[in-house]
């Protein structure tokens, strides 16, 4: 995959990436961590997911994820890539609202997408989606 070489640097030396190589970024990985606020407490939980236009979907069963977006909680959603030999990598942040998919024929497109749990798929059987209000992403340079 060929990412494109940019100029544009935070105060840190880091490439600010724009919204279509963070998207590209996001669908090369089937695994990110979803953080959110539960009981209280900040926690960041490991997603299988997928890339639904510009937003995030994975299945989940009852728990602080489904709580989360049964009360259209506030989320960030994180995905990187390193390489140790090179000492390059990346990071992408979407920040955004959970929400509970509902809509059947929703869920039926959404069930085609790679986004398959690793543990126990026939218990989550929920689907979450995480309406993006703002991606960002670094590089090393």
């Amino acid at each position: 995959m060929n990412f494109p070489i940019d100029a544009n640097l935070d105060w840190s030396g880091l490439v600010v990436m724009g919204l279509d190589e963070c998207l590209d970024r996001l669908r090369s990985e089937p695994v990110g961590r979803l953080g959110l606020v539960d009981h209280g407490e900040p926690v960041i939980l490991p997603v299988n997911y997928a890339l639904d236009g510009r937003s995030i979907v994975f299945r989940t069963a009852h728990g602080s994820k489904l709580a989360a977006a049964i009360m259209q909680a506030p989320v960030c959603f994180e995905v990187d890539g390193w390489d140790i030999t090179d000492h390059t990598g990346w990071s992408v942040l979407v920040k955004g609202v959970a929400d509970e998919v509902l809509d059947d024929e929703t869920i039926t497109r959404l069930s085609t997408l790679p986004a398959r749990p690793w543990s126990h798929p026939d218990l989550r059987v929920n689907w979450v989606r995480i309406m993006s209000e703002e991606i960002t992403g670094r590089r090393v340079a």
